[in-house]
């Protein structure tokens, strides 16, 4: 099924706020996240202060290194993929526990001689920049649903993580899809991307629709399936994919992950009579783990299949 003209996603500017909890203004832009993550799974946010042009120049100088060079360092501190057969367009290079102390730092010494303090700076100003409005969402969100008893604990049992993406344009004979569809897997995801689109959504009535960035300071913020659980289903967690054009495209994702150990359990108050349980509990990590290996047998990877009530 082709992609259709796109419906336009939802934009909120948190560019110009300064919001409290509590405050109106607050409660009007709470209101408006769960309304988007209820209906599409995802909304488009303005956000102001995140270096995001100058770390892509940076961004396209890493993965210009020798591919020897990045295997070899993926080894010690990131994770480095390209030519999976079912991604050949796909380049991604991922930093686990990104904003403990000298994770960056460490890497740029990998790569550059003498380490690289622009590349560092550009990289904790950004996370630090989209960490903080992904917390702010996800506190509203868990406010919205009432569960504002488990914002601590929630907090402290998740890690973040950064990747940077790059997809190469096909070759004539190749596929043109950058990244199959999927659904993430975690807690949530912030995207951005560097001028070229390419990123589709497929709706609740299962129309495939292209997504646009409407600014150079706009980001997407993605419920993923862990979020989707703990709300008993009341959010949505978007299918996406990436299909590509005649221009390379570069993007970065920021990802809130469950630490090793955690188990996503639906709160006893997201359950009555209209919201039947829907999931059983589940350590998260090994959801992840089903999902890799479940294609191999045969089995949808789905969180109905995995813990499905």
């Amino acid at each position: 099924m082709g992609s259709e003209a796109m419906n336009q996603l939802p934009i909120i500017d948190f560019g110009k706020l300064v919001m409290k909890p509590g405050s109106e203004e607050w409660i009007s832009v709470r209101d408006q996240v769960y309304q988007a993550l209820q209906e599409y799974g995802i909304f488009e946010a303005i956000i102001d202060g995140a270096p995001t042009e100058s770390l892509y120049e940076k961004i396209k100088e890493v993965f210009n290194f020798p591919l020897a060079t990045k295997f070899e360092n993926s080894k010690e501190l990131t994770g480095y993929t390209r030519d999976l057969p079912m991604m050949p367009l796909w380049e991604r290079m991922v930093f686990n526990h990104i904003l403990n102390p000298g994770v960056i730092e460490k890497f740029s010494k990998l790569l550059w001689p003498d380490g690289e303090p622009e590349f560092c700076d550009l990289v904790l100003t950004f996370t630090n920049k989209i960490r903080e409005f992904d917390e702010m969402v996800r506190q509203m969100i868990f406010e919205k649903l009432g569960m504002e008893k488990y914002w601590d604990e929630h907090r402290k049992s998740i890690s973040c993580a950064l990747s940077f993406f790059k997809y190469r344009t096909p070759k004539a004979e190749e596929t043109t899809v950058g990244l199959p569809p999927h659904t993430d897997k975690n807690i949530s995801t912030i995207l951005s991307q560097h001028h070229v689109n390419g990123l589709q959504l497929k709706t609740k009535n299962d129309q495939w629709i292209d997504v646009e960035y409407s600014s150079p300071n706009s980001f997407l913020f993605l419920a993923n399936d862990c979020l989707k659980a703990l709300s008993n289903g009341r959010l949505y967690a978007p299918y996406h994919r990436v299909i590509m054009g005649n221009q390379e495209r570069y993007s970065i994702g920021f990802c809130t992950i469950p630490k090793e150990g955690c188990i996503i359990k639906i709160p006893e108050e997201l359950v009555d009579e209209d919201h039947p349980l829907l999931y059983k509990p589940f350590d998260a990590f090994k959801y992840v783990e089903f999902c890799i290996s479940a294609k191999s047998k045969g089995v949808l990877p789905t969180l109905e299949n995995f813990c499905g009530v």
